[in-house]
């Protein structure tokens, strides 16, 4: 599997696919930030909201793209399996993923490094994609769902986010169609399950979009304020230790920030300072988890994922 693909096409993803996330979140919370996030209440701010640093998109370099052109989707899904690594279950769901956005697109929408903002395929990126992508089956496309469960049940970081944009069986608009069905009840409490461990986890991504869904409410979820205000202190926490010396996330998720002090202007000192521990919790067990897997790996906190769907590997991690 040519490794530069994976993780283009991660990046690809995480920007054609968690923009769509607000589509499965009822009015108050269903318009975007950023591309990413649900809005926050309409007593905050609109301005634009950071991405954690670790859930910015990769960017897209023309190599990858070349390569894409003679590659066959169904030899990297198989190369991928074959490893039994969680990690590379949830590449091979990106891609798979990634590939039925375009077919049903005819685009995607990438994250730039170099200009700084998504842009479009230029003409012979899409063609690579069309070359790869134009042959993926059905039978392809709904196995997806199986390599993201793989993932999930293993913890990778972004998995559970990405299984809540699915929605039920793959079905998002079941949660408002039929919100009293059994199995959809059924799939709601075990993502929302999900999407709380990998918070507990130090996920950056679930830190953030769960956090303000919590704030919020959602068709997933009760307003449940302190744990997502908790949940975003994390987020500048955990990104203090690991964003870059112009990422503006522990900033702006900082306690006392402008952004916070309005998502959290319902709350009462007591209730933002409980906020507070739970998320220095957080982010301390997500240093500790980190530590031991750099020191089992001999691997950096440079080279190390930090939880956002971006930092998702370009094949397996050690």
């Amino acid at each position: 599997m040519e490794k530069r693909l994976q993780q283009w096409l991660v990046g690809a993803l995480v920007v054609a696919g968690i923009g769509a996330a607000g589509l499965m979140w009822n009015s108050s919370t269903r318009e975007t930030v950023v591309d990413v996030a649900g809005a926050p209440p309409p007593h905050a701010p609109r301005a634009a909201m950071p991405v954690p640093a670790q859930a910015v998109p990769a960017a897209v370099p023309a190599s990858v793209l070349a390569a894409a052109a003679n590659q066959n989707l169904s030899a990297h899904v198989a190369d991928l399996l074959a490893s039994g690594d969680p990690y590379d279950a949830y590449a091979a769901y990106m891609l798979v993923s990634s590939c039925a956005s375009f077919n049903r697109r005819h685009d995607l929408e990438v994250h730039d490094s170099k200009l700084g903002a998504k842009r479009a395929l230029n003409a012979e990126e899409r063609r690579n994609m069309t070359r790869m992508c134009g042959a993926m089956t059905e039978r392809e496309r709904v196995a997806r769902l199986d390599y993201l469960a793989t993932a999930v049940k293993a913890g990778v970081p972004g998995a559970a986010w990405m299984h809540a944009i699915e929605g039920p069986f793959g079905d998002p608009s079941a949660l408002t169609t039929r919100p009293d069905d059994p199995l959809v009840r059924e799939w709601k409490a075990t993502a929302a399950s999900q999407l709380d461990t990998a918070a507990q986890a130090g996920d950056t991504t679930v830190l953030m979009l769960w956090g303000m869904q919590k704030l919020g409410g959602s068709n997933l979820t009760d307003r449940h304020p302190v744990q997502g205000y908790g949940y975003l202190l994390a987020v500048g926490l955990i990104d203090a230790e690991l964003a870059q010396p112009d990422d503006r996330s522990p900033q702006m998720f900082a306690e006392g920030s402008g952004l916070l002090t309005a998502l959290g202007g319902q709350l009462t000192q007591e209730q933002r300072a409980a906020a507070l521990i739970e998320a220095r919790r957080i982010a301390a067990a997500a240093k500790a988890r980190r530590e031991r897997s750099e020191n089992k790996s001999g691997v950096g906190p440079a080279s190390m994922p930090g939880g956002g769907l971006s930092a998702m590997p370009a094949g397996r991690r050690g």
